[in-house]
């Protein structure tokens, strides 16, 4: 039976592994799909039309979710993972050195060949994307900066997915991370924001966590008081009643930084 008490992102019932299987796993769950299929085919779309380009992409996630990276490969040449807790670094390390116990991300990288053109090898499209990623960057919100002693360049795009909404405790919260992310963008570079709007909670095995609700109107007004302009959006309604979770929609903001804040 599920605790009817809510939990958060960085307590300790946190499960790395089963937070994977639960959203991301290989089994054809409908809910499951969705939840990969869209940002996936969103993120496509972005980059093939040459909007957002560059060289240097950063991204930051609730988890260690390397099909935007396998995506972001073809386009970015300089990646960097930031990883909001200790055991989402540890894992991006097993991957990125391939050591044996790493999660299994092989079904990712399949479907993420499939939507190009071109046949792929996907082995060797795995190799391609941990070249391109250069460095593995602990992002930890209980210091002032998140970043610690780690100075990094502006990127020309930042891609954050499924984060604000997770491991803020409140909207202030929500609005001072999203301060420190813009910082990461370079003036004329852009933001992707991936949003679950309107999530109260999602499930990691038998515990249910918190998330901030978020609507568009809170999310859009978030992002031009940072400087950002939003040139490109969309959303997609959730059309399953699943238990995991319960969002109203998953959205996506392509936003240009105009100025600094």
């Amino acid at each position: 039976m599920a605790s009817t008490q809510c939990k958060h992102y960085h307590d300790e019932e946190y499960d790395l592994c089963l937070l994977f299987e639960t959203y991301l796993g290989a089994d054809k769950d409908p809910s499951k799909e969705q939840v990969i299929d869209y940002p996936i085919k969103v993120l496509r779309d972005i980059f093939s039309s040459g909007l957002v380009k560059g060289k240097t992409l950063i991204e930051l996630s609730a988890n260690t979710v390397f099909m935007f990276i396998l995506l972001a490969a073809d386009y970015f040449d300089n990646i960097i993972l930031l990883q909001p807790c200790e055991s989402d670094y540890q894992e991006a390390q097993k991957w990125l050195n391939k050591e044996p116990g790493a999660i299994d991300h092989s079904h990712l990288t399949e479907f993420v060949c499939g939507l190009k053109e071109e046949c792929s090898d996907c082995n060797k499209h795995e190799e391609k994307t941990r070249r391109a990623t250069k460095q593995i960057v602990r992002w930890d919100i209980t210091k002032d900066n998140p970043l610690g002693d780690v100075v990094l360049p502006q990127a020309d795009c930042v891609l954050t997915s499924a984060y604000l909404e997770v491991v803020s405790k409140d909207h202030a919260m929500y609005l001072k991370l999203l301060k420190q992310i813009c910082s990461l963008v370079k003036v004329g570079g852009h933001l992707i924001l991936i949003s679950v709007l309107n999530l109260s909670y999602y499930m990691i095995g038998q515990h249910k966590f918190s998330a901030l609700t978020c609507d568009e109107e809170f999310v859009r007004k978030a992002l031009t008081s940072n400087g950002l302009i939003v040139e490109r959006s969309g959303k997609e309604k959730n059309r399953y009643n699943s238990d995991f979770f319960d969002y109203e929609f998953l959205a996506y903001f392509v936003c240009r930084k105009d100025r600094e804040v």
